[in-house]
């Protein structure tokens, strides 16, 4: 979807300058499916809930019931962990491997019973993990309609969309419980030409190793990738791949964090579109991702010290810097300030001491000491695409131009980490409308997931019609995807 994003600069290069001042490791590709077997990409997602910042679950199972009846056959080699709620409006890679050929109807998954679910409570917020969070049951049977059909010696595709607005029991009061009950549903793969077997917008992790040569003569090299320390997946480059960061593949190091937007192809490779690279990892520095809580500011209103939710690390240094946990991140005048562009001329937009907020999703780099809470000298901040839910709001009226879909909307957030405070979306004509027409079927009853770069200004200013004002200071949010939820 981030291809998306290349329409967001036409003419608003004038307007933007108001913006100023845990598992056991597998390699989850396992090559040519042998003879009389296909390769399977599992993929993960999620619908979300509002309130829900961390809902991780380990999935020790996977197994395909073929059409008819018959043995199960197993889709996983080992356990995967995985944050549903970081997925929100986001897709990953969970498995990539060989299953025998044939046609499967139903999937059975088989989870861990502790769950860890976390949410953001206070002023300003603090993460909340469930002592007693349970799944109950610990193993589902979805169907999958219509039925999966794995070819020998071809690839499938099949997400996993875990519905947490379902899934998380709530009391009387509407207070989450911490009880889940699963409820999930399958989607098998719908192979295009652009996108293959699916599109991976939400995939990070570690470089163990670069090839710079291929015996495949559609691409130039690959890399591995090491994910959340359990599994490791080749990525595949050609001549179109982007880099950020580096010139190229051969400037790719062995302990460099990278963000990847890749496709599956139908033949079963990870190809990448875009690389985002941007600093090596060692024993004492690390990459921490999550939202910021808060802000500290001197009197130029320049961030010097800020609060970070730590929902992933690359790699796992969770013995010093435990994940979900509220970590101080100091700032100074040698701290670097970029944006995850993912090959997106993005150079008009501002990100910078003054323009980092509560609510933005980063990746802080930098060495790090354990305590309570734990320090984090900020290297480098970088500022990546992120979700945005909430209602739509009938005042002020949207902007809509004569597309339908260039212009705005004021977004009430559910999340904690706004305040109250709203935010203006601004949509163009290139942004993807899912479950709505365009503009013009906005309704205040649903809410809606919008994707995109949320920024930050203090200024008052205007962009494709859509005006705000200051103080206080502004949300204003680029959406190259506007959902809505069909939640209950």
């Amino acid at each position: 979807m981030r291809k998306h994003l290349i329409g967001l600069t036409i003419a608003i290069a004038a307007t933007l300058a108001v913006l100023s001042c845990g598992g056991s490791s597998t390699t989850s590709q396992t090559g040519p499916a042998s003879a009389g077997s296909g390769q399977l990409a599992l993929m993960g997602t999620d619908a979300p809930v509002c309130g829900v910042d961390s809902f991780v679950v380990t999935i020790t199972s996977a197994t395909l019931t073929p059409q008819g009846g018959g043995t199960p056959v197993s889709v996983l080699d080992s356990s995967v962990i995985v944050d549903f709620a970081s997925l929100r409006g986001f897709t990953t890679l969970l498995s990539l491997g060989s299953v025998p050929a044939g046609t499967y109807s139903k999937i059975t998954f088989t989870f861990m019973p502790d769950p860890v679910l976390t949410v953001l409570e206070g002023n300003p917020p603090s993460p909340q993990t469930f002592s007693n969070a349970t799944i109950s049951p610990t193993k589902v049977t979805a169907n999958i309609n219509p039925a999966l059909q794995v070819g020998a010696n071809s690839s499938s595709g099949l997400t996993l969309d875990f519905r947490l607005f379902q899934s998380i029991q709530t009391d009387s009061t509407g207070q989450i419980t911490g009880t889940v009950d699963p409820s999930i549903r399958v989607i098998p793969a719908v192979i295009t030409s652009a996108n293959g077997l699916g599109d991976i917008d939400k995939l990070e992790g570690i470089v163990e190793a670069v090839t710079t040569t291929s015996s495949n003569a559609n691409f130039t090299g690959s890399f591995t990738l090491r994910v959340r320390n359990t599994r490791t997946f080749q990525v595949n480059v050609q001549n179109s791949t982007k880099f950020e960061g580096v010139s190229g593949l051969g400037d790719l190091t062995k302990g460099m964090f990278v963000e990847v937007d890749a496709n599956v192809e139908q033949d079963g490779n990870i190809v990448a579109k875009d690389v985002e690279s941007e600093t090596v990892a060692d024993a004492t520095t690390a990459a921490f991702v999550g939202p910021v809580l808060s802000v500290t500011r001197d009197s130029n209103g320049n961030a010097t010290q800020l609060t970070l939710f730590v929902r992933a690390e690359h790699p796992d240094v969770s013995t010093t810097v435990p994940l979900r946990s509220k970590v101080v991140v100091n700032l100074s005048s040698a701290t670097r300030f970029k944006i995850a562009t993912f090959g997106t001329d993005l150079s008009t937009f501002l990100f910078n001491p003054s323009a980092i907020a509560r609510g933005q999703h980063v990746v802080v780099h930098g060495p790090f000491t354990g305590g309570t809470p734990s320090i984090v000298t900020g290297n480098m901040i970088v500022l990546r695409p992120q979700p945005a839910m909430g209602n739509f709001l009938a005042t002020p009226a949207p902007v809509i131009g004569s597309d339908g879909m260039t212009g705005g909307y004021s977004l009430a957030p559910c999340n904690a980490l706004f305040q109250n405070q709203i935010v203006n979306v601004v949509t163009f004509n290139s942004t993807l409308f899912d479950g709505l027409t365009d503009l013009n079927s906005l309704d205040t009853t649903s809410v809606y997931l919008n994707r995109g770069f949320l920024l930050y200004t203090t200024n008052s200013g205007s962009l494709n019609g859509l005006s705000w004002t200051t103080p206080p200071p502004a949300y204003v949010f680029l959406a190259h995807l506007v959902r809505k939820l069909n939640l209950p």
